[in-house]
């Protein structure tokens, strides 16, 4: 990906032409995710209430200064109490993209830019609600002691990645996301240290006008 230059006003690949480039992560904290939400062209999802000791740990973006955001990626951590004795700390990577960027998948593994073929059909693996609906999430194969699901919620893609995979069913059955753009939801965030998650090799989508 090369960077805007005299030539190109934006960021543009060789594959793709001109993209908008996944942004470096931000620690969590009220004002930027208020700052997020007034920029983003997809629902900034955060599930609400935090599950009992969880604190919001970061947020990524899809965006430049001449696009919106066409994904967000925001990390919520906290304790997850497994067959091991004690608790494990746990992570949760909730990602909101316009279909065509890719995100998701890059995060799962996968070379396919949205979710392969049949992978959201059949029985969903958990139903949880986002911004009052009930939304199905289908698994996703995956290395790795992580759990990834996929499903679609206002009107975009909607991936949910959890660490260790242990944690998928039991924390996301039946959790409640709202959208933080909705200004009914100014709310109290908790937030923590950054979620190393969030730190992975940067990848870009395709411009939209």
């Amino acid at each position: 990906m090369r960077a805007p230059s005299i030539w190109h006003s934006g960021h543009t690949c060789a594959v793709h032409g001109e993209v908008v480039p996944l942004q470096p992560p931000h620690p969590g904290d009220a004002e930027h995710l208020a700052w997020v939400s007034r920029h983003s062209d997809v629902p900034v999802w955060l599930p609400w209430p935090l599950p009992d000791g969880w604190l919001v740990t970061g947020t990524r973006c899809v965006r430049d200064d001449r696009h919106e955001s066409q994904a967000v990626v925001v990390a919520v951590s906290g304790p997850h109490h497994g067959p091991a004795p004690g608790p494990r700390v746990a992570d949760l990577l909730l990602v909101s993209e316009q279909p065509g960027t890719g995100l998701g998948a890059h995060l799962a593994g996968r070379d396919d830019l949205d979710p392969g073929e049949g992978l959201t059909t059949g029985r969903p693996a958990v139903r949880l609600h986002a911004a009052g609906a009930s939304t199905p999430l289908w698994s996703v194969p995956a290395d790795g002691d992580r759990c990834v699901l996929v499903g679609e919620a206002g009107g975009v893609w909607l991936w949910a990645l959890l660490w260790p995979a242990a944690a998928g069913a039991t924390l996301l059955d039946d959790l409640q996301l709202v959208d933080l753009r909705d200004p009914a939801h100014e709310l109290d965030v908790p937030c923590g240290a950054m979620s190393p998650r969030l730190r992975w090799t940067a990848v870009a989508a395709p411009a939209r006008a």
